[in-house]
């Protein structure tokens, strides 16, 4: 959303006709924009923090996914509970879910409990992501590939939002390429 915004920005720059009314109305566009980010903060802020059946949240995401046509598919999933919020930690798996069947062509996930730690991992089979941006990766509005935006819906608030989500819950989140090929995010979060 930003992107297209800066161009048209630095378009109206050079109107003669209308460039208030062009300025005026980007403005206003990035207050909405400014406003959906607040809105999914405020959102998990107010989200009751309770004991969450990690599995089933996946388990019902994948049924979602797969309705929809994705290549989504589960290795396998131990029964572990979590403490977050169940709108926001869904809405979180739910990005990293749709990046990876989206970008990735296909993902499995799995869900292992090693000692007090709930590990969720999201394999995809896709390009991965350039060594040297792994790192911007979690930034807002941030596109592997900005050429593709035309192609691939989303405006790079996925990982983001998800991140955000994850950590405020105590979690951690970290991505990395597979050997071969293909994206690894994995997601850990202490047992409840």
């Amino acid at each position: 959303l930003r992107t297209p915004m800066t161009r048209m920005r630095l378009r109206a720059e050079f109107l003669e006709e209308d460039r208030e009314k062009w300025l005026s109305d980007l403005d206003e566009l990035d207050r909405i924009a400014d406003s959906a980010i607040r809105l999914v903060r405020e959102e998990v802020n107010h989200d009751a923090v309770e004991p969450v059946e990690l599995d089933r949240i996946v388990r019902d995401i994948e049924v979602e996914m797969v309705s929809l046509g994705h290549a989504v598919t589960i290795d396998h999933l131990d029964h572990v509970f979590v403490k977050a919020g169940a709108l926001g930690l869904r809405r979180a798996l739910r990005n990293l879910i749709v990046n990876a069947a989206t970008h990735g062509k296909s993902c499995t996930i799995a869900l292992a409990r090693r000692g007090g730690q709930a590990v969720l991992t999201i394999a995809d089979r896709g390009a991965g992501i350039p060594p040297d941006l792994l790192n911007k990766a979690f930034e807002p509005f941030f596109r592997v590939n900005p050429a593709r935006t035309q192609f691939i819906p989303g405006a790079g608030l996925g990982l983001a939002i998800a991140k955000e989500i994850i950590e405020r819950y105590g979690g951690s989140i970290t991505l990395e390429n597979r050997p071969g090929g293909g994206l690894l995010q994995t997601v850990v979060f202490a047992t409840a």
